[in-house]
């Protein structure tokens, strides 16, 4: 046995009410929601607002701060940084990397008569001396390989 009182809020509410009603519980929804979204909101209001006023002021000398801003830090980056080559993991070479690829590449001919000046200022014997050393390591490397 249930216990069960209907009531028609019909007889007790005019349709005016409801309506009101019904915008009193949105407004409260909406202010629930804006409240809990406004710190967002108005981070992103003053991230447009303070871009918006940089791209009006960023001329001249604005120019030239920024450029001696990125020296700054071109300078204090290191050489791994700046000339970092492509890896396994399918990221491109840096720009200093291949700038400085194309340099030596530029400069294969000065290179190569530095090092044949470099080498034929040295002795003979001990030019071959060092050759047939490297061959040799060369040579028991390969054939002790996987004897450790």
């Amino acid at each position: 046995m249930t216990n069960a009182i209907e009531i028609d809020l019909n007889d007790y509410i005019t349709e005016d009410e409801r309506k009101e009603m019904a915008r009193d519980v949105f407004k409260a929804a909406c202010a629930r929601q804006t409240q809990a979204e406004f710190e967002r909101i108005l981070s992103k209001s003053a991230y447009h607002m303070v871009g918006d006023l940089v791209d009006q002021h960023f001329e001249g000398s604005m120019v030239e701060v920024l450029k001696g801003n990125a020296i700054k830090v071109i300078n204090s980056l290191s050489s791994h940084t700046v000339f970092s080559p492509p890896s396994a993991w399918d990221r491109s070479s840096s720009k200093g990397f291949d700038h400085l690829q194309s340099l030596l590449d530029e400069q294969k001919p000065l290179i190569a008569k530095r090092l044949t000046d470099l080498i034929s200022t040295l002795d003979g014997d001990y030019l071959r001396e060092m050759i047939e050393r490297q061959v040799g390591d060369a040579i028991i490397a390969k054939l002790t390989r996987g004897e450790e």
